[in-house]
């Protein structure tokens, strides 16, 4: 850990309850599009287990993590009581494996489970996982070679403007991202990204530029499923960067004019994350009803109007 991962890490509130690295955080199911047009029923399992090494100026999911490494034979046990809770009916089921760090990082996903890991994913058609682009390599093509279904990984691009990835702490690029980008489908392996909305050190004026930019990108390197992501304070950091003029949270409109605007680009699954989302604006008369049209919006491909309001 360098003196920027332990100044960011040393502004955050306290942790809370410790995570147990032997039960998933959660577990919920979903409904989701694909490419095709189709839909598919998706199980989501949010693990818990050692914290991402990156400390990424923007990220609050080390709150759900542990500060050891996870234990051998955990992240089955988890896998195992998400399947447990919600097994997979008939018809075409997806799994997330979502662990709040990268699923191809020793510390937080010990590669000797990778098998037992495997076994227990056999009813899936598909498999999507979370990776920074640098770990991508011969442990995530072994573990796609060895599953009954297709393995998809999910890799932060984040934003392609030139001077605000570098200051994001992420310790990657656009070319890293494109490198294992390329490495995936070459195998045979699905990509899909995230992209911030409301990114530190872009201008409010510019973001919705930037996140059609940083989509585009994300499907001209072959991305099947993009998925923006609003940009949440709370942990310090941010707070910090707002004080200095270079952060401040999206607005809801502006997540909206963003999602618009990436829903004409085609090619590929856009969706918007609406978890949290009260949080960016909007008052208790419209705020619901924008949030539910967002996420129909996500699940049709399809613009709808605008909800109207008084509270502009």
């Amino acid at each position: 850990m360098n003196a920027e991962d332990r100044r960011i890490r040393s502004l955050r509130p306290p942790r809370g309850a410790a995570a147990d690295p032997w039960r998933p955080v959660d577990v919920v199911t979903e409904e989701e599009r694909l490419p095709d047009g189709s839909r598919s029923r998706v199980l989501v399992a949010f693990l818990a287990g050692q914290e991402c090494p990156f400390t990424c100026v923007f990220c609050d999911l080390w709150r759900h993590t542990t500060e050891e490494r996870t234990p051998p034979g955990a992240i089955p046990a988890q896998v195992e009581e998400a399947i447990r809770r919600f097994p997979p009916a008939d018809g075409r089921w997806h799994v997330k494996l979502y662990n709040a760090s990268n699923f191809f990082d020793e510390g937080a996903v010990p590669r000797g489970d990778d098998a037992a890991i495997r076994r227990l994913l056999a009813p899936f058609e598909q498999v999507v996982v979370e990776c920074h682009p640098r770990l991508v390599g011969r442990r995530a093509f072994d573990f796609a070679a060895g599953l009954d279904g297709r393995l998809q990984v999910a890799m932060g691009l984040e934003t392609v403007h030139p001077e605000a990835l570098p200051r994001l702490n992420k310790k990657t690029s656009v070319e890293a991202f494109d490198r294992a980008a390329a490495a995936l489908r070459e195998r045979g392996i699905g990509v899909r990204a995230f992209v911030l909305v409301g990114a530190p050190f872009i201008p409010p004026q510019e973001t919705v530029d930037w996140v059609e930019r940083s989509v585009a990108h994300a499907l001209g390197q072959g991305a099947e499923h993009v998925a923006l992501i609003p940009v949440r304070g709370g942990h310090g950091e941010l707070e910090r960067l707002g004080r200095e003029g270079d952060f401040a949270e999206p607005t809801l409109a502006l997540v909206e004019d963003a999602f618009e605007r990436c829903l004409s680009l085609g090619g590929a699954v856009v969706t918007v994350d609406t978890w949290d989302l009260e949080r960016f604006g909007g008052c208790p008369s419209c705020r619901a009803e924008r949030r539910a049209r967002l996420a129909r919006m996500s699940l049709t491909g399809r613009r709808e109007p605008a909800v109207g309001c008084r509270c502009g």
